[in-house]
């Protein structure tokens, strides 16, 4: 639970701290889901050793939101840039104060970003959502 807890103050929203409790009984739930402790180390060394999809993100034809943390210290702003860019028509959503989690407060405005997806998403004609 320490861990956890100094982890979120690490990566978390400088903006919107999450209250320490809260903070450990999120770590308890994931202790008791599924607890591995190399599962972290892994998706660190996937990350790291992922090609470049640039060209796959450039190929996708579908409404597409790229939400991104302005204080995330993990993925600079500029990744969630390249990838809006690389995927046509896509909506990039900078959030002040956000780091790399969704923070509590900022989920309404999250919710609201993914319904308007949806709703943008229904619009288009069935022979596009379709391929």
């Amino acid at each position: 639970m320490d861990r956890a807890v100094l982890f979120n103050r690490t990566v978390g929203s400088p903006a919107y701290p999450t209250d320490e409790t809260e903070l450990r009984d999120r770590a308890v739930r994931a202790f008791d889901r599924a607890f591995n402790p190399q599962s972290v180390a892994r998706q660190l060394a996937a990350a790291m050793t992922t090609p470049d999809r640039t060209e796959d993100l450039r190929r996708l034809d579908l409404p597409t939101l790229v939400i991104h943390g302005a204080e995330d210290p993990v993925i600079a702003v500029s990744g969630g840039q390249a990838t809006a860019e690389a995927i046509r028509g896509a909506e990039l959503v900078v959030i002040d104060g956000m780091g790399h989690e969704l923070p509590r407060p900022l989920w309404p405005t999250i919710a609201e970003r993914i319904a308007a997806l949806v709703a943008r998403a229904q619009q288009r004609p069935r022979s596009t959502r379709s391929r």
